[in-house]
């Protein structure tokens, strides 16, 4: 499933290819002094057939006339040359390379896409591994390698932070700010085309590098679903935290990843449903990321998702509660005993609350300020602490030893936090590292940074869930089979009768009572409704066979094979899907039923399986979600068996997947709390 990256991003020696002054912008050079400035801690040979030295180095005309077979290639030539280059390193040992140069069908016009073709074919038959085409290069800074053109980045500090980025200028960007917050790095790679590798072999490699704890990413597309889900089930089993920008959520977003590296991006919902199963933690920008990455460098996470937020004015508490509504967060509530013991250590007139506005007085006094933290910190019910931080003014006291102070004091994350974006200087890193906590920019990210540490957290206490082999035969799984079986798994369906020709119908409606429903029975038609096959109502036994002549007339009789007359349901309609996605496996969808659920798209997505917990989270998410709660005078409508009858339909697709591709009952009729639920029509898709 993974391929080796291991000679990309640790190479023994390396060959740069056109190695010249000026030639691909001048990248060959920077890229050579790069590794020079860094003491050569590799073998580093130049290739150029024009050239007989260069920097004072001998230049090799090519792979067969260097001393011995290289590891790794750096090829900076033009696109029309790339993959003569590449024949000759593999005939010549070469293990691995990083193609810079573009022209392999990316973008709108697809220049190059007959070359990019061939180079595919040449990777996948040699088994050479590959980082690009069309890339900006990596960073092996365990080994002290910046194979990456510019030489803004040769002084990154060395840490616990992995990349791996599409966009090869933002890669660099990227960790040049994030430098300055005070992050340090292990390895990163613009993987550009994907001709080779993809960011399912980077997380794979990042997962067992020792140097690596936490795995950063800007991606566009997932080329091989299964790989990546199979890599980020790795990471998460070995507590190494995700963090990932990921484009494509708009329509726009879509049409710029595909032309951009040539990838079809993944239906954005159902990529966001396979994060949360894996504890993937996805940030809305560049910024964020670089807030929830920092907050993750403390390595701890909240045993719950109450927050507590203290400040040193009305305003930040104004913005801090904006920003907790914004994110959906959960406040904690403070017990009076701690309201007591909080109140005799504030002034008189400083009010208890949370988020708090201690004074600038307080606050003012960083000492006193931690010590009304560490109350917070005593209170049960807060998981997560964050206090508004700042770098001493000139001739402020030494106060770095008070924030120590206050983590050693709880097992709880503590974040400080800059009511806006300041200058990440030397002073600010040297100051966060004497400090030993984050110092976040910015309330909204703040409370985001936080709620990605719930979250991560109750991804780790919930674990992974197990897809469960399928058992389920298709054999003598008739409509009527597939009803009761949908019943025992909380499914249940109306009393109803499948009869053969009108007057039938309107004899099974007498049996089963007034007032009924008709619905034609057709293996041609899927959507009845919108075929105009459902008629609601029919109050007597003329109406029933009426209706029933009706629509052999409308539709055809030939294309009816019979009427499905059902009991009448009224409640609260919802629909309840599983299919399997091509890409991520089987997949869960609840929302909004009837007619409506194209219209609003109101819907929630879980990958499969799920628990009585998630389809319970699943229903709270939903726009919709006050419609189960009671509503203009309804009364509250059975959520309990709701969610278990969701549950009961992801295992039952779940075992008969060899021959159902998609599963769907639209709608399902919420009865009042206690009355259960009612499944009025299952439409199951058999696999061809």
């Amino acid at each position: 499933m993974f391929r080796n990256v291991e000679p990309l991003l640790k190479p023994k020696s390396m060959a740069i290819v056109g190695a010249s002054e000026t030639g691909g912008d001048g990248w060959s050079r920077v890229l050579f002094h790069n590794i020079k400035d860094a003491g050569m801690p590799l073998k580093v040979y130049l290739i150029n057939p024009r050239r007989d030295e260069l920097w004072d180095q001998k230049v090799y005309p090519d792979f067969a006339s260097l001393p011995e077979p290289v590891d790794h290639a750096a090829v900076v030539v033009p696109g029309r040359f790339v993959n003569d280059v590449m024949r000759d390193g593999v005939e010549n040992g070469l293990k691995a390379a990083t193609i810079f140069s573009a022209g392999f069908g990316e973008g709108r016009k697809r220049h190059g896409a007959d070359r990019g073709e061939e180079l595919k074919a040449l990777i996948e038959e040699s088994g050479v591994s590959v980082c690009g085409p069309n890339c900006m290069g990596t960073f092996s800074l365990p080994m002290d390698i910046l194979q990456y053109p510019t030489s803004r980045l040769r002084n990154l500090k060395k840490g616990p932070i992995g990349g791996i980025f599409h966009s090869g200028g933002t890669l660099g960007y990227w960790f040049a700010r994030a430098a300055q917050r005070g992050l340090g790095f292990s390895y990163a790679v613009s993987c550009g085309n994907e001709f080779g590798l993809d960011c399912a072999d980077y997380m794979n490699f990042l997962v067992d590098d020792p140097d690596t704890e936490i795995i950063v990413g800007m991606l566009e597309s997932i080329r091989r679903p299964q790989a990546f889900m199979a890599a980020a089930k790795r990471a998460f089993e070995a507590k190494k935290p995700v963090v990932i920008v990921k484009l494509g959520k708009s329509e726009l977003g879509k049409e710029q990843a595909k032309t951009h590296t040539g990838a079809v991006a993944v239906d954005d919902d159902v990529f966001m449903a396979m994060c949360r199963n894996y504890g993937i933690t996805r940030c809305n920008n560049l910024d964020d990321m670089v807030e929830i990455v920092l907050a993750m460098t403390q390595k701890r996470y909240p045993a719950g998702n109450r927050l507590a937020i203290v400040t040193s004015s009305g305003g930040a508490v104004g913005l801090s509660l904006d920003a907790v509504a914004d994110e959906d967060a959960t406040l904690a509530k403070l017990s009076p005993e701690i309201i007591e013991k909080m109140e005799a250590h504030v002034p008189e007139d400083v009010d208890v609350y949370n988020p708090m506005d201690a004074g600038t007085t307080l606050a003012g006094n960083v000492e006193r300020f931690c010590g009304l933290c560490k109350l917070f910190a005593d209170e049960d019910g807060v998981d997560i602490i964050a206090l508004q931080g700042r770098l001493p003014l000139p001739g402020d006291p030494e106060t770095a030893h008070h924030y120590v102070d206050l983590k050693a004091y709880t097992d709880k994350p503590v974040l400080a936090f800059a009511r806006m974006s300041e200058n990440g200087d030397e002073k600010y890193r040297d100051f966060q590292a004497a400090a030993d906590i984050p110092f976040l920019f910015g309330i909204p990210a703040t409370v985001r940074a936080m709620q990605a540490l719930v979250k991560y957290a109750d991804a780790r206490r919930r674990g992974l869930p197990e897809l469960a082999d399928a058992s389920g035969d298709e054999v003598n799984v008739t409509e009527d089979r597939m009803a009761d079986c949908l019943s025992e798994r909380g499914l249940t369906a109306p009393a109803q009768t499948i009869a053969a020709d009108p007057e039938s119908a309107s004899e099974a409606a007498a049996q089963i009572g007034f007032p009924v429903v008709l619905k034609i029975v057709s293996d041609e038609i899927s959507h009845k409704t919108e075929a105009g096959g459902v008629i609601l109502n029919l109050k007597d036994e003329d109406a029933v066979r009426e209706a029933a002549e009706g629509l052999q007339n409308k539709i055809g009789a030939e294309k009816i094979s019979g009427f499905l007359v059902q009991e009448m349901v009224e409640g609260l309609e919802m629909l309840v899907g599983v299919r399997d996605d091509p890409d991520f496996g089987p997949l869960v969808v609840v929302g909004l039923g009837g007619i409506f659920v194209e219209l609003m798209k109101d819907v929630s997505l879980r990958l499969a399986p799920i628990s009585m917990d998630d389809a319970k989270e699943m229903l709270a998410e939903l726009r919709g979600a006050k419609a189960l709660e009671g509503f203009r005078g309804q009364a509250p409508r059975d959520v309990d068996a709701l969610a278990s009858a969701i549950v009961g339909l992801s295992e039952y697709f779940i075992e008969h997947r060899t021959w159902l591709s998609e599963i769907e009952v639209n709608p399902v009729i919420v009865l009042e709390e206690g009355k259960g639920v009612r499944a009025v029509d299952v439409r199951p898709v058999r696999r061809d």
